[in-house]
């Protein structure tokens, strides 16, 4: 008969094979829960059916992504706290029941990240309750898209005041699901994204930045003021903002004069701009700012508006922005701003490198000159003081003959040789 000491040694044995072939089972419950986090709520529920190990660890996950785009296209895995099954699902209320389970089943720890994504008509109650549990469990990133027709979500007072909240994400599937807070006293708070909002009088008084005393990243995407309301200007004052970011601002054309962006940031290092210009006025200087990145969107006509008035009053903002900037360390423009800013003001001549060859041969001095007329005859002419366009309005670029040979000899395969030459004022009139 086998002895006591020997049945133990064996069971030990066992079981350290057992954890040889399954290591990550043996890893303590605090590193599981953290690799479960990196999976999305519903991968994470999934693992309950590998072993009893796994069975409630999903519980403990610090992370929350709930996301109705998943649950509208396929069936639903449903886990009632021992086995999956799947239930048909294509409703909005399957995915309420799913996300009121999984709150109910968890363990009341504090939260990582929570992330509610909303493309249909929900419950506002059901949406309330989501933030509700967020506050309650002390979230630290906060990400809501919400989407209520009949009433905006208004955020609770114990999310507006909390001092565990570092990330807060807040987009509008419609532009007015959620209301936005007057006033926030968030200490921590250092990312704010805001998508989809309009600025008025009574929801702004600029204490929903000036509330987040650490904050240091802020994009304003697809927000604008709200037309024919008392509020016209829209003041950002952060003492500590880092990065700014304004993307496809949504302030109507015939509100361009009167909408303002006044920004308060003496510690700004960066400034991105994506979209059509909005006034943008820096109230001081900007010392610490190394980088700045520029997209402007083409100006099209509106209503009562030409295209070309467009441009020309977009073109005086960009270049009045640039001042504000000009201590900038590293200036990026986008193609499209470049071709916006420059269009109707350069002509371009082209001509084949075997003429470009021909003409350096033949001219006795260093320098040659490009008539800019309007012929459609393009030529390199020798310099010559006798040199002069029939046109009195023609423009001549000088270029000196070695740096064509330098441009000639760096590019061997090159067949054309193109120059933009400003054009004169009665071109572009």
């Amino acid at each position: 008969m086998e002895s006591k000491s020997k049945k133990l040694k064996r069971n030990q044995e066992r079981k350290e094979e057992r954890c040889d072939l399954d290591k990550l089972s043996c890893l303590p419950d605090s590193i599981l829960t953290h690799v479960l986090s990196f999976l999305d709520t519903k991968s994470a529920i999934r693992t309950s059916v590998l072993s009893k190990r796994y069975r409630l660890l999903w519980t403990f996950s610090p992370c929350l992504d709930f996301k109705l785009s998943e649950f509208c296209t396929r069936s639903l895995d449903s886990y009632d706290g021992y086995v999956f099954s799947q239930v048909k699902n294509s409703s909005v209320a399957s995915f309420e029941s799913y996300v009121n389970h999984v709150l109910r089943r968890r363990e009341h720890s504090n939260l990582t990240m929570f992330r509610l994504s909303l493309h249909k008509d929900v419950g506002l109650e059901f949406t309330e309750n989501c933030v509700n549990y967020a506050a309650q469990h002390k979230v630290q990133h906060l990400r809501i898209r919400g989407f209520v027709k009949r009433k905006p979500l208004t955020l609770p007072k114990l999310l507006l005041t909390s001092s565990s909240l570092i990330t807060l994400h807040l987009h509008n599937a419609t532009s007015y699901c959620i209301e936005l807070p007057k006033s926030v006293a968030l200490p921590n708070l250092k990312v704010l994204r805001l998508k989809n909002f309009q600025f008025s009088n009574k929801n702004f008084n600029g204490q929903v930045f000036s509330g987040c005393s650490s904050l240091e990243i802020l994009v304003l995407s697809k927000c604008c003021i709200k037309p024919g309301n008392s509020l016209k200007i829209l003041d950002v004052n952060c003492l500590n903002l880092k990065n700014l970011e304004i993307k496809y601002w949504r302030s109507p054309w015939k509100c361009y004069d009167e909408h303002m962006i006044n920004v308060s940031a003496p510690r700004l290092a960066s400034f991105k701009f994506q979209g059509h210009l909005a006034r943008v006025n820096f109230k001081e200087a900007l010392p610490c700012l190394d980088e700045a990145c520029i997209d402007l969107c083409y100006p099209t006509s509106c209503f009562g508006v030409d295209a070309s008035e467009r441009k020309l009053r977009t073109s005086e903002r960009f270049l009045s922005v640039l001042r504000d900037i000009c201590n900038v360390k590293f200036l990026s423009l986008s193609l499209k701003t470049i071709e916006f800013t420059t269009e109707d003001k350069y002509r371009e001549k082209t001509m084949r490198i075997e003429t470009v060859m021909r003409l350096l041969e033949r001219i006795g001095t260093d320098v040659l000159v490009l008539d800019g007329s309007k012929e459609q005859k393009q030529k390199l002419l020798p310099e010559s003081a006798n040199c002069k366009s029939k046109h009195k309005d023609a423009t001549h670029i000088a270029i000196p003959a070695n740096v064509i040979h330098f441009f000639l000899e760096s590019s061997p395969a090159a067949e054309f040789l193109s120059v933009e030459i400003p054009k004169a004022s009665s071109d572009q009139e």
